[in-house]
Protein backbone atom coordinates (compact mmCIF):
# COMPACT_ATOMS: atom_id res chain seq x y z
CA UNK A 1 0.00 0.00 0.00
CA UNK A 2 0.86 3.73 -0.33
CA UNK A 3 2.31 5.53 2.57
CA UNK A 4 0.98 8.84 3.60
CA UNK A 5 3.93 11.49 2.25
CA UNK A 6 4.53 12.26 6.09
CA UNK A 7 4.91 8.49 6.51
CA UNK A 8 7.09 7.67 4.24
CA UNK A 9 11.05 6.56 4.84
CA UNK A 10 13.29 9.38 3.74
CA UNK A 11 15.83 8.25 1.67
CA UNK A 12 19.49 8.60 3.55
CA UNK A 13 22.24 11.24 2.41
CA UNK A 14 24.19 8.21 1.37
CA UNK A 15 21.42 6.88 -1.04
CA UNK A 16 20.54 10.54 -1.88
CA UNK A 17 24.47 11.53 -3.23
CA UNK A 18 24.05 8.55 -5.30
CA UNK A 19 20.86 8.92 -6.93
CA UNK A 20 22.50 12.56 -7.84
CA UNK A 21 25.83 11.64 -8.76
CA UNK A 22 25.14 8.34 -10.73
CA UNK A 23 28.49 7.02 -10.76
CA UNK A 24 29.87 10.39 -12.33
CA UNK A 25 33.59 11.48 -11.80
CA UNK A 26 33.06 13.37 -8.06
CA UNK A 27 35.27 16.27 -9.33
CA UNK A 28 32.61 16.88 -12.45
CA UNK A 29 30.14 17.53 -10.36
CA UNK A 30 28.82 21.13 -9.74
CA UNK A 31 25.91 20.55 -8.08
CA UNK A 32 24.00 18.56 -5.98
CA UNK A 33 20.74 18.99 -4.39
CA UNK A 34 20.06 16.51 -1.01
CA UNK A 35 17.06 18.65 0.25
CA UNK A 36 14.82 16.13 2.74
CA UNK A 37 17.31 13.61 2.95
CA UNK A 38 17.67 12.10 6.71
CA UNK A 39 20.87 12.82 8.37
CA UNK A 40 22.36 14.93 11.27
CA UNK A 41 25.29 15.38 10.24
CA UNK A 42 26.92 16.13 6.76
CA UNK A 43 29.03 13.45 5.59
CA UNK A 44 29.83 11.69 2.50
CA UNK A 45 30.44 14.92 0.16
CA UNK A 46 35.04 15.06 0.51
CA UNK A 47 35.36 14.12 -2.80
CA UNK A 48 33.20 16.69 -4.44
CA UNK A 49 36.15 19.16 -4.51
CA UNK A 50 34.19 21.82 -7.43
CA UNK A 51 31.12 21.62 -6.17
CA UNK A 52 29.64 24.96 -6.55
CA UNK A 53 25.82 24.66 -5.20
CA UNK A 54 25.00 22.78 -2.25
CA UNK A 55 21.20 22.00 -0.86
CA UNK A 56 20.75 20.48 2.11
CA UNK A 57 17.54 21.73 3.18
CA UNK A 58 15.02 19.73 5.58
CA UNK A 59 17.55 17.18 6.27
CA UNK A 60 16.88 16.79 10.52
CA UNK A 61 20.77 18.08 10.10
CA UNK A 62 21.67 18.61 14.49
CA UNK A 63 25.51 20.11 13.89
CA UNK A 64 27.79 21.09 11.20
CA UNK A 65 30.76 19.63 13.16
CA UNK A 66 33.10 17.78 10.25
CA UNK A 67 31.78 19.85 7.20
CA UNK A 68 33.45 18.92 4.34
CA UNK A 69 36.57 21.71 2.80
CA UNK A 70 34.79 22.38 -0.43
CA UNK A 71 36.98 25.28 -1.27
CA UNK A 72 35.06 26.19 -4.17
CA UNK A 73 31.36 26.13 -3.17
CA UNK A 74 29.53 29.25 -4.33
CA UNK A 75 25.96 28.95 -2.41
CA UNK A 76 24.81 26.82 0.08
CA UNK A 77 21.50 26.18 1.53
CA UNK A 78 20.93 24.20 5.37
CA UNK A 79 16.61 25.85 5.68
CA UNK A 80 14.56 23.76 8.05
CA UNK A 81 17.42 22.46 9.79
CA UNK A 82 17.70 21.86 13.70
CA UNK A 83 21.13 24.00 13.97
CA UNK A 84 21.30 26.77 16.54
CA UNK A 85 24.96 26.81 16.63
CA UNK A 86 28.42 25.42 15.77
CA UNK A 87 29.27 27.59 12.60
CA UNK A 88 32.50 27.37 13.09
CA UNK A 89 32.58 24.23 11.49
CA UNK A 90 32.26 26.52 8.08
CA UNK A 91 34.88 28.53 9.28
CA UNK A 92 37.02 25.58 9.45
CA UNK A 93 35.77 24.16 5.78
CA UNK A 94 37.85 27.23 4.33
CA UNK A 95 34.39 28.39 2.41
CA UNK A 96 36.48 31.07 0.74
CA UNK A 97 34.49 31.27 -2.37
CA UNK A 98 30.96 31.29 -0.43
CA UNK A 99 28.52 34.02 -1.66
CA UNK A 100 24.98 32.71 -0.64
CA UNK A 101 23.93 31.02 2.95
CA UNK A 102 20.69 29.94 4.13
CA UNK A 103 20.05 29.27 7.44
CA UNK A 104 16.32 30.19 7.56
CA UNK A 105 14.38 28.17 9.63
CA UNK A 106 16.63 27.25 12.18
CA UNK A 107 17.42 27.58 15.86
CA UNK A 108 19.63 30.13 16.19
CA UNK A 109 18.62 32.98 18.77
CA UNK A 110 21.95 35.08 19.53
CA UNK A 111 23.97 36.74 17.38
CA UNK A 112 26.74 35.39 19.52
CA UNK A 113 26.61 32.19 17.87
CA UNK A 114 26.45 34.06 14.26
CA UNK A 115 30.15 35.30 14.74
CA UNK A 116 32.06 32.80 13.11
CA UNK A 117 29.84 33.71 9.83
CA UNK A 118 32.64 36.71 10.11
CA UNK A 119 35.29 34.46 9.01
CA UNK A 120 33.11 33.67 5.51
CA UNK A 121 35.39 36.56 3.06
CA UNK A 122 33.22 36.40 0.59
CA UNK A 123 29.51 36.38 2.15
CA UNK A 124 27.23 38.31 0.64
CA UNK A 125 23.46 37.15 0.99
CA UNK A 126 22.59 35.24 3.93
CA UNK A 127 18.99 34.40 4.54
CA UNK A 128 17.99 33.57 8.64
CA UNK A 129 14.32 34.10 8.10
CA UNK A 130 12.40 32.46 10.86
CA UNK A 131 15.06 31.89 13.10
CA UNK A 132 14.18 33.59 16.66
CA UNK A 133 17.43 35.67 16.12
CA UNK A 134 15.27 37.59 14.22
CA UNK A 135 13.43 38.92 17.18
CA UNK A 136 16.24 40.96 18.21
CA UNK A 137 16.38 44.67 18.21
CA UNK A 138 19.71 44.68 16.82
CA UNK A 139 19.77 42.12 14.40
CA UNK A 140 19.95 43.79 11.15
CA UNK A 141 22.44 46.50 12.58
CA UNK A 142 24.32 43.96 14.12
CA UNK A 143 24.95 41.71 11.52
CA UNK A 144 25.46 44.14 8.74
CA UNK A 145 28.16 45.68 10.85
CA UNK A 146 29.73 42.18 12.33
CA UNK A 147 29.44 40.84 8.53
CA UNK A 148 31.50 43.70 6.33
CA UNK A 149 31.08 41.90 3.14
CA UNK A 150 27.26 41.09 3.20
CA UNK A 151 25.29 42.97 1.11
CA UNK A 152 21.69 41.63 1.40
CA UNK A 153 20.09 39.94 4.81
CA UNK A 154 16.92 38.18 4.27
CA UNK A 155 16.72 39.32 1.14
CA UNK A 156 17.48 43.15 1.92
CA UNK A 157 20.49 45.53 1.99
CA UNK A 158 21.11 47.36 5.03
CA UNK A 159 18.96 50.54 3.30
CA UNK A 160 15.84 48.08 3.42
CA UNK A 161 16.08 47.94 -0.75
CA UNK A 162 14.67 44.54 -2.08
CA UNK A 163 17.27 42.25 -3.72
CA UNK A 164 17.09 42.52 -7.46
CA UNK A 165 16.52 39.16 -9.24
CA UNK A 166 19.30 39.12 -11.66
CA UNK A 167 21.71 40.32 -8.84
CA UNK A 168 22.30 36.89 -7.64
CA UNK A 169 26.00 36.52 -8.73
CA UNK A 170 26.23 39.95 -8.38
CA UNK A 171 30.25 40.15 -8.03
CA UNK A 172 30.60 38.12 -11.13
CA UNK A 173 28.68 40.12 -13.54
CA UNK A 174 30.98 42.95 -11.81
CA UNK A 175 33.92 41.09 -13.22
CA UNK A 176 32.37 39.91 -16.26
CA UNK A 177 31.42 43.74 -17.12
CA UNK A 178 34.64 45.55 -16.19
CA UNK A 179 36.51 43.05 -18.33
CA UNK A 180 33.51 43.51 -21.39
CA UNK A 181 33.72 47.46 -21.23
CA UNK A 182 37.41 47.00 -21.24
CA UNK A 183 37.47 45.03 -24.18
CA UNK A 184 34.64 47.72 -25.63
CA UNK A 185 36.75 50.38 -24.62
CA UNK A 186 39.84 48.49 -26.70
CA UNK A 187 38.34 48.13 -29.80
CA UNK A 188 36.46 51.76 -29.48
CA UNK A 189 39.88 53.21 -29.58
CA UNK A 190 41.92 51.20 -31.67
CA UNK A 191 39.02 49.09 -34.00
CA UNK A 192 36.01 51.90 -34.63
CA UNK A 193 38.25 54.67 -34.04
CA UNK A 194 40.63 54.03 -36.50
CA UNK A 195 38.32 52.60 -39.04
CA UNK A 196 36.04 56.13 -38.05
CA UNK A 197 39.38 58.19 -38.66
CA UNK A 198 39.37 56.34 -42.14
CA UNK A 199 36.23 57.16 -42.67
CA UNK A 200 36.82 61.01 -41.78
CA UNK A 201 39.33 60.91 -43.88
CA UNK A 202 37.49 59.92 -46.80
CA UNK A 203 34.70 62.17 -46.14
CA UNK A 204 37.46 65.05 -46.04
CA UNK A 205 38.44 64.14 -49.37
CA UNK A 206 34.21 63.64 -50.34
CA UNK A 207 34.86 67.72 -49.23
CA UNK A 208 37.43 68.27 -51.49
CA UNK A 209 35.33 66.55 -54.19
CA UNK A 210 32.41 68.87 -53.40
CA UNK A 211 34.86 71.55 -53.49
CA UNK A 212 35.92 70.68 -57.06
CA UNK A 213 32.46 70.35 -58.27
CA UNK A 214 31.54 74.12 -56.60
CA UNK A 215 34.50 75.46 -58.66
CA UNK A 216 32.95 73.42 -61.72
CA UNK A 217 29.58 74.61 -61.18
CA UNK A 218 31.05 78.41 -61.17
CA UNK A 219 32.95 77.82 -64.60
CA UNK A 220 29.89 75.89 -65.83
CA UNK A 221 27.79 79.27 -65.09
CA UNK A 222 30.43 81.42 -66.32
CA UNK A 223 30.57 79.85 -69.58
CA UNK A 224 26.77 79.95 -69.83
CA UNK A 225 26.42 83.16 -69.62
CA UNK A 226 28.99 83.85 -72.37
CA UNK A 227 27.31 81.41 -74.34
CA UNK A 228 23.86 82.64 -73.44
CA UNK A 229 25.19 86.43 -74.48
CA UNK A 230 26.77 84.85 -77.57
Amino acid sequence: RVLPQNHRTRMSLAIAIDSQTRGRNPEEVLELVLDTAKATKVAGLEKFTNLRTLTLNGCGLSTLEGFPQLQNLVRLELSDNNLSDGLEALQDACLVNLKSLSLAGNKFSSLESLEPLAGLPNLRDLDLFNCPVTQNEEYRSGLFELLGTLKYLDGFDAEDNEKEEDDEDDGDLDDDGEESDGESDLLGSEGLGEESDGLLDEGDESDGLLDDGEEGSEVFGEEGEEDFGE
